[in-house]
């Protein structure tokens, strides 16, 4: 089967997830030519040719099932085939169960590079050629562990996302919408999720906040599948809230006081972690201190989601000193091309071995 015959497949079986123009885009940007993996390539003297893993073997995490979907979707682009680790049945059962969906969703020519295992795969881990691994940085230094020096070994640890309001002054309603989704996709489980809203001084913070909580309540009403709220959820929103109140900070809740979302002014602005599930923080810094300020986290920021412009190009200098990989009007937040370099890397270049033949007929 060739490269554009596994496109065709993916693409109709999932065709928003895995459009075709994009998939088309994906290989050919990545690998120089969409049938690299398939045929000699003429580069200048010599012929190339990409070669694919044997094996793949995909460690998934639990909260989110996109990244693991999208990883094994990438396997499948490669004619790889994939073994995948399901999260522990201790997890949310969610992801477990979206993952299984959707390889069984799969054409049964694609479905057969994947098999799925609930437990620890040793044997997987032993004949992989790659091992990509979704988790805790405390996952990834234990694999990366038992990792042998032929395997590649892709580690997606620990990241976090923010927003920036560039102009807070102009913040249109849509742009609150926009922000709104960011929050309230994944419900803030994800990579990609912003734990904090950023935006220069001398920001009206009432109006901003005022803006922004009523584009997460009317984003929270349009959901027609509200994530659910179990006991150990319900207690941190809680308590987020409880502290805020506490410290006397500015905080803005739904009409009914409902677990959706709950949107803070922190006045301290360095970054400390959300616990998640709505809870979005506002904080001001100027673009020259954003280094310091999100100092906690520099070299893990996956992505900077923009609202609106800047004058000054000060603030993403900051952000890039910081290591952010991505930047992205925001309500695309979650929602990256598939040709994005997920941790600044090249999700197919990085799967791939390349053969040179500089021998002339």
């Amino acid at each position: 089967m060739t490269t554009r015959q596994r496109i065709d497949l993916l693409a109709h079986a999932y065709p928003r997830l895995f459009p075709r123009e994009e998939l088309l885009r994906l290989v050919g940007d990545q690998l120089g030519h969409i049938d690299a993996l398939d045929c000699w390539i003429a580069r200048e003297r010599v012929r190339v040719r990409a070669r694919a893993p044997r094996l793949i073997h995909h460690i998934c995490a639990g909260n989110l099932a996109i990244s693991a979907i999208t990883s094994i979707a990438h396997g499948l682009l490669l004619d790889a085939k994939n073994s995948v680790k399901l999260p522990s049945p201790r997890e949310d059962q969610t992801t477990r169960r979206e993952i299984s969906a959707f390889v069984r969703g799969l054409p049964q020519s694609l479905r057969d590079l994947v098999s799925l295992t609930s437990g620890r795969d040793d044997s997987a881990m032993e004949q992989a050629d790659v091992i990509i691994a979704f988790g805790s940085d405390a996952t990834m230094a234990a694999l990366r562990a038992q990792v042998r020096g032929d395997q590649r070994f892709i580690a997606h640890g620990h990241a976090v996302s923010v927003l920036w309001l560039a102009d807070p002054a102009r913040l249109t309603v849509r742009e609150a919408r926009a922000c709104a989704i960011d929050v309230l996709t994944y419900d803030q489980l994800g990579c990609l999720s912003p734990q904090a809203i950023y935006l220069p001084p001398d920001a009206d913070l009432e109006k901003i906040g005022a803006k922004v909580a009523g584009a997460l309540e009317t984003e929270w009403q349009r959901l027609s599948k509200k994530p659910s709220r179990p006991l150990g959820t319900r207690a941190r929103i809680a308590e987020a809230r409880d502290v805020a109140h506490a410290l006397g900070h500015r905080t803005w809740l739904p009409p009914s006081r409902h677990l959706g979302w709950t949107l803070i002014h922190d006045p301290d602005p360095a970054f400390t972690p959300s616990p998640l599930h709505g809870v979005i923080y506002l904080r001001v810094s100027p673009a020259e201190e954003l280094g310091t300020n999100l100092a906690p986290v520099r070299g893990r920021i996956s992505t900077v989601g923009v609202a609106g412009t800047s004058p000054s190009a000060r603030w993403r200098d900051a952000f890039l000193d910081l290591g952010a990989s991505r930047f992205c009007p925001a309500g695309r937040m979650q929602f990256p091309p598939l040709s994005w370099h997920h941790d600044g890397r090249a999700v197919l270049g990085e799967l791939v071995t390349w053969i040179d033949d500089e021998l002339t007929d």
